[in-house]
């Protein structure tokens, strides 16, 4: 089992340091999300010379079209040539948002039968995310498949692997147990966005919301899960000062190598 940090969770600060702060924090490597950085064909090498910190384990598929890279099949398949030069065994990404009216994407993404064939990831994992809903009044769901079951049997019949994510289940009223066990038992479960949460209010600090987290890490050990683990927090949990921005990166390592009795 891998316990990675997400480098979108401090998307603000040069590349170089969040992989310096997740190393110095205990992480085993880092999650790379894909931003706007990567229009200049050069950011690669700047991402590339991290390696010399941590290893990057996975790759998060952008949330918005890098210009550069055309479609969000393009940025699929240049999400996975990126994987394949880093050396990480996994790219995510999201499913169509009718809200944003993807709808080129959706067509796509319902046509095609094989992901993992048509994307050409002989050696890397495609894995699909679950959606959350959205709002403090209705709660709406701009993502099709927000609903994790009918994700998880399109992502079988498609031959997808997940990403979980315990925060977006919560936003659905969803148990994050069962719906970690359910993941489970596919055998296609290959990473988990962990994080905390509370009505509303989203991916918080480990101990910070209501959902029962230990109880899953404690789950996940006892069942033998050895996936990925990704500590996944919103830049607005983080504090304003370096000082204790690193402290509480520290106890939240801390905390899942506790709970996930790894040393």
């Amino acid at each position: 089992m891998k316990i990675l940090f997400s480098t979108g969770c401090l998307h603000y600060l040069p590349i170089r340091e969040v992989f310096y702060l997740a190393a110095e924090a205990g992480f085993d490597g880092c999650d790379l999300v894909i931003d706007g950085r990567f229009n200049n064909a050069q950011y690669i090498n700047t991402v590339k010379a991290c390696l010399e910190i941590l290893p990057i384990y996975s790759i998060h598929a952008p949330f918005a079209r890098i210009d550069a890279w055309g479609t969000h099949r393009g940025n699929l398949i240049k999400s996975v040539e990126v994987a394949k030069i880093l050396g990480a065994q996994l790219v995510n990404f999201h499913p169509p948002s009718w809200f944003s009216f993807e709808l080129s994407f959706l067509k796509w993404f319902n046509n095609t039968d094989n992901f993992q064939k048509e994307i050409g990831t002989d050696d890397v994992y495609l894995t699909i995310e679950n959606m959350p809903r959205v709002g403090q009044k209705f709660m709406l769901a701009p993502y099709v498949l927000y609903n994790y079951r009918d994700l998880i049997s399109f992502g079988i019949r498609k031959n997808l692997f997940f990403a979980f994510d315990t925060t977006h289940i919560a936003t659905c009223g969803d148990d994050i147990i069962v719906a970690f066990l359910n993941y489970f038992k596919t055998e296609r479960l290959k990473n988990i966005h962990i994080s905390d949460g509370q009505s509303f209010k989203s991916h918080l600090f480990l101990g910070r919301g209501d959902l029962p987290i230990v109880k899953l890490l404690n789950t996940m050990t006892r069942l033998g899960y050895d996936g990925m683990v990704t500590l996944e927090l919103s830049p607005n949990e983080f504090p304003k000062t370096m000082e204790w921005t690193k402290k509480l990166l520290k106890y939240q390592s801390a905390f899942l190598r506790l709970h996930l009795k790894k040393d």
